[in-house]
């Protein structure tokens, strides 16, 4: 293995003296050039021979390595890429934790919120890449680094060169290689985000596979969404928000805008009122209704209902990775049900537990009401409402016992 190594480095070090050899001999050859032909001073074009020289190997490397990279995407050989970098990314994410700790303001904002408190354990869990993800890292990040490369060493080349640069040039060159070296970043971490909420979302569904087998296995009746009636029970918020506001919305505008010159008559000005009022309606009630068709689409995906002789248990979960609450209630008494349209209204007694990063908490005997979204399969549905009805029955024949 040493010697491999050792003859590796050898020829990593002809390839250099080579390289330099070849374009030191250039430059000899364009120095025999006048520099008044070309329209620059002697001293612009002996710097640009000097750089010609130095950085002509360095320029030459990174183009080649470009290409390189594009081939090996065409022919589906490219390196692993964006495992290598991992260590890059968490690097980088202490170091902004750092500047935090040391009160360096600006880096500060950068460092706050989502990356201290959830991005590195994010990057610490996260095992795995998405596919689609990874292939594009194994192409982004080395041409991102060489770019960045070739736009510095081309700014320290005309800042020698061509000094003073103007204010355009500078701009140019602050805004290019800032915003390489963010897309750097940036993007990176970012497809790591992700890949660690999609690992933990897959770890989540599969625990939530076992935990049916488990119930299954028991002589539980488990209740799921059927994704058919999930998609006509959110059919109303979503028609609401995409469809009915901005047309009330657009109809109020065009209304108001076509009377817009006629403020003199007093029945104009009437009619002016309920669309200005329509109008401001319509804007005001885009947030709730977003949070309502959110709220249906969630709760109907994740709810569950566990079912036995005896024992109703409705369990689901909010959020994700480190901010999801797990919750199950078990129904110790039923008071009464009713079937709406969209959803079934579940009031009793009720035990409570919620399983969240912090450890796992219980509350007993509290007053609930529970809104079921209409989703199950409609055998389900039915074997639910002949359960609750058995236990109205059964709670209004305990009362009269008590009485």
């Amino acid at each position: 293995m040493a010697e491999k190594r050792i003859i590796r480095f050898e020829k990593w070090i002809l390839k250099v003296v080579i390289s330099y050899a070849v374009f030191i001999g250039i430059g000899w050859l364009l120095g025999r050039i006048p520099a008044e032909k070309i329209g620059l001073s002697e001293d612009m074009f002996f710097d640009l021979r000097m750089f010609f020289m130095l950085f002509g190997p360095i320029y030459l490397t990174l183009i080649v390595k470009i290409v390189l990279t594009i081939l090996a995407v065409i022919k589906h050989k490219e390196k692993d890429t964006a495992e290598q970098n991992r260590g890059v990314l968490l690097a980088v994410t202490a170091i902004l934790m750092l500047a935090n700790l040391s009160n360096a303001q600006t880096m500060a904002d950068l460092s706050s919120g989502l990356i201290e408190s959830k991005g590195l354990k994010s990057l610490n869990r996260s095992k795995r890449y998405n596919l689609k993800g990874k292939r594009f890292l194994n192409v982004f990040l080395p041409i991102a680094f060489y770019m960045l490369i070739l736009e510095i060493l081309t700014l320290l080349v005309c800042i020698v060169t061509f000094a003073p640069l103007s204010n355009a040039a500078s701009n140019a060159f602050i805004f290019t290689i800032a915003l390489t070296a963010l897309l750097l970043l940036l993007i990176p971490l970012i497809l790591t985000f992700i890949s660690g909420f999609k690992g933990d979302k897959a770890e989540h569904e599969e625990k939530r596979k076992m935990e049916k087998l488990d119930a299954v296995s028991s002589g539980n009746l488990v209740l799921e969404t059927d994704p058919i009636r999930r998609k006509q029970y959110l059919w109303l918020p979503k028609l609401l928000v995409l469809l009915v506001c901005p047309v009330v919305l657009l109809l109020s505008f065009f209304v108001l805008f076509l009377t817009k010159n006629y403020h003199d008559y007093f029945v104009i000005l009437l009619l002016r009122q309920p669309f200005m009022a329509l109008a401001g309606t319509a804007f005001l009630s885009v947030i709730p209704l977003l949070l309502y068709w959110a709220n249906c689409s969630g709760t109907s995906l994740v709810q569950r209902v566990y079912l036995s002789e005896n024992r109703l248990c409705y369990t689901g979960y909010s959020g994700s990775m480190d901010e999801r609450v797990e919750f199950a209630f078990v129904l110790l008494r039923l008071e009464e049900y009713s079937v709406g349209k969209r959803s079934i209204r579940i009031r009793g007694i009720f035990t409570r537990k919620t399983k969240d990063a912090y450890g796992t908490h219980q509350k007993n005997a509290f007053s609930k009401t529970l809104q079921l979204p209409r989703t199950f399969p409609e055998e389900q549905e039915r074997i639910l409402l002949d359960f609750l009805r058995n236990a109205a029955v059964n709670h209004a024949s305990f009362d009269q016992r008590v009485q």
